[in-house]
């Protein structure tokens, strides 16, 4: 129920700071985690763990506002999100400069971080009219939103709950560093092979984590696809004769065909019927924040102009980006899914189709700076809408969330760029494979520049849209028995990251069916293993780029989480005592 908006300030200079803090920490946890497996579970609950555990520790206990804790929390969760909108997107120029040997420019970092803080802050600006509709008058659920306000509500904000966040954290991060030193190719049952069946299985904290997170139906979903398209497809195409580097690039392309197929099925399905009151707000409420629209609008355009995308491109750009938030907003408030990166492209390939049809010429740097910008918008529009749930149901003031995220978006839009370097130096050799491959990355590359096997493609494309339209039409108990995103990020990922996503998973549903009372606590433990191996992942990169070898860098980052680890549990044992 949504309390009244309490007048004890939430916006605060010290709240502010954490949440720039905060932000960036998850920002560069973030990207490494999405480029790592291909996905990002909502980072709300790590924020609203570790922004009250900050700010506590800062209080020196004094009584601390649980509205400072929500604004501070709710700022620190943008930075996840700005990764996801620039992970998702651009190292996919990497990809096509690897795979087809183009040399399409890297974007100046200066210029990707004030494109991408302008498309934040329009993310942010332009999800404010929605607030009145999807979270006043309809109350939208808004999953993870919803979570972090319950955490809020039950005091379980920091304490001896962080430290038992910061401990799983520990043990995850040390653990990958010890993995990605000895093993950090995985295991590969090479007896399969001369069946066809490349199997490599990859010991992953942060996967079972997420599939913990997602829950079974996306997780065994993702499953179904690993098994459907590596275990038999892949398979059945090598014994008939194909090769193996061929069957692999068939299945991958398949996969991508279901994800962006499913997004466009969702939007036909369930858009388009509800374009009126979707929109409506958008129209209706433009007041407040309002007079921002146009500045930040023609800014985010100028941005988009001067890391070279033609006016004409970048006007329809900004356009879409005022569409495609709102349909971000809606879907993610239902959903808790928010495809940013297939609004993205599918804004691109609008572009591309005008220009096409136009006689003129878009290069593809242009194309990849379009997607980014709406991916980024997206991303942060729908991360805003869990942040006004939360402050619906706590009571804090509307505009206090809003100040705090359009200022954590700037932070964390300007130094995402330089988070990526960092990843795409430390990891140069990891990019693209197995171990870290990108997935939608490689899926806005194939949209803008074609796939290698287009049949796949569409097939997969023309069977998801078909499969989500159907959806659309069946009795509740029916729908969504597979949801075909996760299933295509199976086919495109395999077994390697299917297998610890299914075994979080499998965690989770036994949890629900014989101990409810546990999933908080398995909640917590999977947000720190999460964060733990991202941390872990991202500075073992940032070690590389300065020059320090891995074994040396991943020493002294045991070094340092081991301290950490055994640290935390002298304050959890301490304040257990108490």
């Amino acid at each position: 129920m949504k309390k009244q908006a309490s007048e004890n300030p939430g916006f605060t200079l010290r709240a502010a700071i954490v949440a720039v803090l905060l932000s960036l920490v998850l920002l560069a946890s973030s990207t490494y985690i999405a480029i790592k497996i291909g996905a990002l579970p909502w980072p709300i609950v790590f924020s609203v763990i570790a922004a009250g555990g900050i700010i506590k520790l800062l209080s020196r206990g004094k009584a601390v506002s649980v509205h400072e804790i929500n604004v501070a929390q709710a700022g620190a969760s943008i930075g996840g999100l700005v990764a996801a909108g620039i992970a998702f997107t651009v190292p996919g120029i990497l990809y096509l400069n690897q795979t087809q040997g183009l040399e399409i420019p890297w974007p100046n970092p200066w210029l990707l971080g004030l494109l991408t803080a302008l498309a934040g802050l329009l993310g942010v600006l332009l999800s404010v009219p929605l607030k009145q509709t999807f979270v006043d008058r309809e109350q939208l659920p808004y999953p993870a939103g919803t979570a972090g306000a319950e955490l809020l509500k039950l005091g379980k904000t920091g304490g001896k709950l962080l430290a038992f966040v910061v401990i799983w954290g520990a043990i995850a991060g040390i653990f990958a560093l010890a993995r990605d030193l000895y093993f950090p190719a995985g295991f590969t049952l090479s007896a399969l092979t001369a069946f066809g069946i490349y199997l490599t299985l990859l010991p992953m904290p942060l996967a079972i984590g997420g599939g913990y997170i997602l829950g079974p139906k996306a997780s065994f979903s993702w499953l179904g696809g690993a098994m459907v398209g590596w275990l038999l497809i892949v398979p059945l195409m090598v014994q008939s004769g194909w090769e193996f580097s061929a069957a692999r690039g068939f299945i991958q392309n398949l996969g991508m065909g279901l994800v962006l197929g499913s997004g466009v099925g969702f939007f036909i399905s369930y858009v388009l019927p509800r374009l009126r009151e979707i929109f409506r707000p958008m129209f209706t409420s433009l007041k407040g924040f309002a007079k921002l629209y146009p500045l930040i609008s023609v800014l985010g355009m100028f941005a988009m102009i001067a890391a070279g995308v033609p006016f004409f491109a970048a006007a329809i750009a900004v356009l879409g980006v005022w569409i495609m938030v709102t349909v971000a907003g809606r879907m993610t408030g239902e959903t808790n899914i928010d495809p940013l990166e297939q609004f993205g492209i599918f804004v691109g390939l609008i572009v591309a189709f005008i220009y096409d049809a136009a006689g003129l010429k878009l290069d593809v740097h242009a194309a990849f700076m379009i997607v980014t910008f709406v991916s980024v918008a997206c991303a942060i529009a729908g991360d805003a809408g869990h942040d006004f749930k939360s402050a619906a149901i706590i009571g804090t003031k509307f505009s206090d969330i809003v100040k705090v995220d359009l200022i954590t978006v700037i932070f964390a839009g300007a130094a995402a760029p330089f988070v990526l370097e960092t990843i795409r130096t430390g990891f140069a050799a990891e990019l693209f494979t197995p171990i870290m491959p990108a997935p939608q990355a490689q899926l806005v590359a194939g949209s803008i520049s074609g796939f290698a096997y287009p049949q796949a493609f569409w097939g997969g494309f023309a069977l998801a849209l078909a499969v989500e339209i159907i959806n659309s039409f069946l009795p509740d108990r029916y729908k969504n028995r597979v949801l075909m995103m996760p299933f295509g990020i199976g086919l495109f990922l395999g077994m390697g990251f299917a297998l610890p996503i299914a075994v979080g998973a499998a965690i989770r549903a036994w949890i629900d069916k014989n101990r409810p009372a546990l999933y908080q606590s398995g909640l917590l433990i999977a947000a720190g293993v999460m964060g733990g191996e991202g941390i872990a992942g991202f500075s073992s990169g940032a070690f590389k780029t300065l020059g320090i070898a891995q074994g040396a860098a991943a020493n002294i980052l045991i070094a340092v989480m081991t301290l950490v680890m055994f640290s935390a549990l002298l304050a959890y044992r301490k304040q257990r005592e108490n």
